[in-house]
């Protein structure tokens, strides 16, 4: 690779660092071809592009793009998924990935909205239920008081028509309608 290719190189890395807030760092060490097109598609599905990059190059680009500590991840064979959606998502492929070929994709760490995170963090977020569920579970929070308020004023209604129904059904069992 000649000064210009590096440099082309740099100038994308640098575009894709600078263009997203989340990242996932990994060492692909052992994974072919057929393995690493897999986890394009899977990482693909959840709105994310993986790149092999060169150490060099990578910590550069990092360095270029204002992101010195993530520099410190690109040692070894490194891969970079760069998220563009729910973080969480990403995470949970690669994860789901790395258990079906083990020692073949480890985890070494990434960034999220600026903040470094390790391997371990990746994993928690990774067990972190979809965004859709988390918003579904936030929207019930905020519904509940709101539907207790309207049974409670709705009760004593229910319960009138509730008496009233019954004494309805005593008087017509003994005869008087």
């Amino acid at each position: 690779m000649n000064k210009e290719q590096k440099a082309a190189v740099v100038t994308t890395l640098t575009n894709q660092f600078g263009e997203t807030k989340t990242l996932f760092v990994a060492d692909y060490r052992g994974l072919d071809m057929p393995d690493i097109t897999e986890l394009r598609s899977k990482l693909r599905d959840a709105d994310a592009t993986f790149s092999v990059v060169k150490n060099t190059l990578a910590r550069r680009a990092a360095k270029d793009a204002g992101l010195d500590a993530v520099a410190d991840l690109f040692v070894g064979p490194t891969a970079v998924a760069f998220a563009h959606g729910d973080a969480a998502a990403v995470a949970k492929a690669l994860k789901d990935f790395a258990k079906t070929r083990k020692d073949l994709l480890e985890l070494r760490g990434g960034l999220m909205d600026g903040d470094l995170v390790s391997a371990a963090q990746v994993n928690e977020i990774a067990e972190l239920p979809a965004r859709e569920v988390i918003l579904a579970m936030l929207l019930s929070t905020v519904d509940a008081p709101a539907r207790t308020l309207v049974g409670a004023i709705n009760a004593p209604a229910r319960d009138i028509v509730g008496l009233l129904g019954n004494w309805i059904a005593k008087r017509e069992e003994a005869g008087e309608a």
